[in-house]
């Protein structure tokens, strides 16, 4: 691994929001699976714990993290790892030892996004522990956990793709508060999106993917090529984030 590289990634990983929001987390995930298994929350929520439970319940507490909460912590944590960045001059002032802007920022998207991946991981890991708690051994029942992994790891790409989004906005707004309103407009214009009967618009916009993934077709397998388009899809909007960030990062002035 490059030195500025593994230079990004420890000062990323000193960020004490990335363990606030992770207890918080444990604990929302703890909680939760106890309090629907009781027979007031279960009819206070309208839920079924035979459907949510058990080998079910990993996923259905994936839907959470990728909606809302996952973007919403990632947004946060990118604007203090960048956009502060920005503010104290280090984001574009000369580099040492010949290390150019272009591979700067290029350790640092690849830092970002791997971050995403492994806090999915870290999602994935806080469920199956409570879920392991409540429940035991049935909820590694193969079927169940297979199509589960599957989910986790297409969502871990989805994160990825929304990080990329944050990271140009980030170089491109130069401002925490823009980034972080214009991603809120984002979530917002992505539920209307995957709630409209436009199919066109369903199909070339990213979030819609990860919203069939795991409503669409919840507790079951995705077919294959619902997995293909989405993939195709985010890559496509992933190459035009970064090549944004890196034209603008270009653009900066000494």
């Amino acid at each position: 691994m490059h030195t500025l590289t593994k230079l990004y990634a420890k000062k990323m990983f000193r960020q004490k929001l990335i363990y606030i929001f992770f207890a918080c987390f444990l604990t929302a995930s703890f909680c939760y699976s106890f309090l629907i298994s009781s027979p007031q929350m279960e009819e206070m929520l309208n839920i079924d714990i035979a459907i949510v439970g058990e080998e079910n319940f990993p996923e259905f507490m994936m839907r959470f993290y990728i909606g809302t909460v996952g973007i919403l912590f990632q947004v946060f944590l990118l604007t203090l790892y960048i956009c502060n960045e920005d503010r104290t001059k280090m984001l574009y002032q000369p580099l040492l030892h010949g290390v150019s802007r272009g591979r700067m920022i290029k350790s640092k998207v690849l830092v970002a996004v791997g971050m995403s991946m492994i806090f999915v991981l870290f999602v994935a890991i806080i469920n199956y522990i409570t879920a392991f708690m409540m429940w035991g051994y049935s909820i590694f029942e193969i079927e169940a956990f297979m199509r589960t992994v599957v989910k986790y790891v297409l969502s871990g790409a989805y994160m990825s793709c929304v990080t990329l989004g944050m990271i140009a906005l980030c170089i491109g707004t130069r401002n925490t508060w823009k980034t972080i309103v214009i991603t809120i407009i984002y979530m917002i214009l992505d539920s209307f999106v995957c709630s409209t009967n436009v199919l066109f618009l369903k199909k070339i916009w990213m979030g819609y993917y990860p919203h069939l993934w795991m409503f669409s077709y919840e507790y079951q397998e995705i077919p294959f090529k619902d997995v293909i388009w989405g993939i195709s899809i985010m890559v496509i909007y992933g190459l035009f984030f970064y090549r944004f960030a890196r034209n603008k990062i270009k653009k900066l002035d000494f």
